[in-house]
């Protein structure tokens, strides 16, 4: 009898035990971009400058566990994984402001990630932070868009990964 009330609780406080999951990423928008930004002189000319989003998407960093989760301290890996890409093609992310803190107490605390980097295929650091926050406002931009690659679509999915510290 004992035995069984033994077991019951340790399979309990598993339960309790295997909750570690609290932070999650929830992005919101869409990725375009305006192809008037182009500035084309002569055919097979490397394309000048970069072309930016003008759409955004906005992250947020929410826990189901608000209580437990709001002075957690995170950081944000980003990468791309290539559904059709030209290697040649560099595709770059910042952070374009701090977003809203969730519970509406003073500002969010939001460090790096202001100015643009490449999104490579491995993970790389990205931004770092503390506490829920939700839209934080990302611009992407291309670079590096050449005539020599022909007409074509290319795809890359970009990740966000989300530790605790």
């Amino acid at each position: 009898m004992l035995r069984k009330y033994l077991i019951l609780i340790v399979f309990c406080c598993s339960a309790v035990v295997t909750q570690a999951q609290g932070l999650q990423i929830s992005l919101t928008g869409m990725v375009t971009f305006n192809e008037t930004q182009l500035v084309i002189s002569e055919a097979g000319e490397d394309i000048e400058g970069t072309i930016t989003s003008n759409s955004g998407v906005q992250l947020s960093i929410e826990s189901n566990n608000y209580w437990d989760m709001k002075n957690e301290k995170w950081r944000i890996y980003v990468h791309k994984s290539n559904v059709e890409w030209n290697d040649g093609i560099k595709l770059e992310v910042k952070r374009e402001g701090n977003g809203e803190n969730t519970d509406n107490k003073g500002g969010t605390n939001i460090h790096d990630g202001t100015s643009y980097a490449e999104i490579s295929d491995t993970p790389n650091y990205f931004f770092r932070g503390m506490g829920l926050i939700a839209n934080i406002p990302l611009a992407f931009q291309l670079k590096d868009l050449s005539l020599t690659m022909g007409a074509n679509d290319f795809e890359t999915d970009v990740v966000f990964t989300i530790y605790d510290d």
